[in-house]
């Protein structure tokens, strides 16, 4: 009996240990050069950080930001272009048994460049982020995934300071508020925060008449936007002066309370993504330019920004994701061609450096899958 109960103790430790072994999947949003390229599927293992690449969604142009529902049946895509009727949106559905993609529909987007995409919380609509059209574009879609042409397209006006990069409008990011029916939205090039209230019930779906518009420092220029879960602060990217900016959020008002820098004085900076840990004690930002690095941020009483460390990347850091269990971070840059692994302390916040990558064609943006 002693025998029998050893070796079944053993088993069982060592289905617990195979069990706790997680393999996560990740869509890569990816400028292509070649019509071979396009959204990459990566497959991560939490235990040995193996990151390896499991498949490509070819025949897209410049998939450059890649979201799904929350089901993971449906995949949507901005084809980041330029033309008469501007960028694309594609839809595809995803059926997880057979791990393949079937391409849905595609609509252009009204605005040059689309480099942001958003489900509504209901997801029968779907919102797109048109940086050189200055403009935001707001879509059906059906359970099953299919689009439908434009029914509302929101056309921003204005400029700023920076003649180079802020000569009109450019909209960067679109995060819908945790708790009430309204979006955020970013605008680089005229330095503003726009909050637009939204109807489900409705048609059109956003209530542009009733937008508040937030202005921010001239010259800052807006990037990427993350709010907390109780929805009482807005954690802004300034990518032209590579800051980060906390805004408390109260009764349909945003108060800028303090700006951090993430560099060294500059007017031509490079700031990029902006994470939150699962805990809401560390912002992650990443630069790109002349700096490559991520720079971690602790949150002291939900408000004030501490830098606790600064790490270099590879070449130019666009998109990284802290992963599900929040023990490594994944950085995408794409003057590298590179997705590399860093580990993360949970209690402190700092990331290491691994050995841990995957060569991937200019990856920009991660989304777990």
């Amino acid at each position: 009996m002693k025998i029998l109960y050893s070796t079944a103790f053993f088993l069982t430790l060592l289905l617990v240990g195979c069990s706790a072994t997680k393999e996560t999947n990740f869509l890569v949003g990816t400028y292509a050069d070649t019509s071979s390229q396009g959204i990459n599927v990566i497959k991560f293992n939490e235990k040995t950080k193996d990151i390896s690449l499991q498949s490509v969604v070819a025949g897209i142009a410049n998939p450059s930001f890649v979201i799904t529902n929350k089901s993971k049946t449906i995949v949507l895509a901005v084809e980041e272009t330029a033309g008469d009727n501007g960028g694309k949106v594609t839809s595809y559905s995803y059926t997880k048994s057979s791990k393949s993609f079937e391409k849905l529909t595609s609509f252009f987007t009204k605005g040059n460049h689309p480099c942001t995409v958003a489900f509504s919380p209901n997801e029968d609509y779907v919102l797109v982020g048109n940086y050189s059209g200055g403009n935001l574009s707001v879509f059906s879609i059906d359970k099953a995934g299919n689009l439908s042409d434009n029914n509302q397209l929101i056309q921003y006006v204005g400029k700023s300071v920076n003649t180079e990069r802020q000569e009109k409008p450019h909209v960067h990011c679109i995060v819908f508020h945790p708790k009430e029916s309204k979006i955020a939205v970013a605008d680089l090039g005229t330095d503003a925060i726009e909050l637009i209230p939204f109807d489900k019930n409705s048609t059109p779906f956003l209530k542009e008449n009733e937008t508040i518009s937030t202005k921010v420092a001239a010259g800052s220029g807006p990037r990427h936007l993350v709010w907390n879960k109780a929805g009482n602060h807005l954690y802004v990217t300034y990518e032209l002066t590579n800051e980060v900016a906390v805004f408390d959020y109260k009764d349909n008002k945003l108060t800028q309370i303090e700006t951090i820098a993430l560099t060294a004085p500059t007017k031509t900076g490079s700031a990029a993504e902006i994470r939150l840990s699962k805990d809401e004690k560390y912002l992650y930002a990443s630069v790109r330019g002349n700096d490559n690095q991520i720079v971690v941020l602790k949150i002291n009483e939900g408000r004030k920004l501490e830098v606790v460390q600064t790490i270099k990347t590879a070449k130019t850091p666009r998109n990284f994701i802290i992963t599900t269990n929040q023990k490594n971070v994944l950085v995408a840059t794409q003057g590298s061609n590179l997705i590399s692994v860093f580990d993360r302390n949970e209690e402190t916040g700092l990331l290491i450096a691994t050995t841990k990558e995957l060569t991937i064609n200019k990856p920009v943006y991660l989304f777990g899958f």
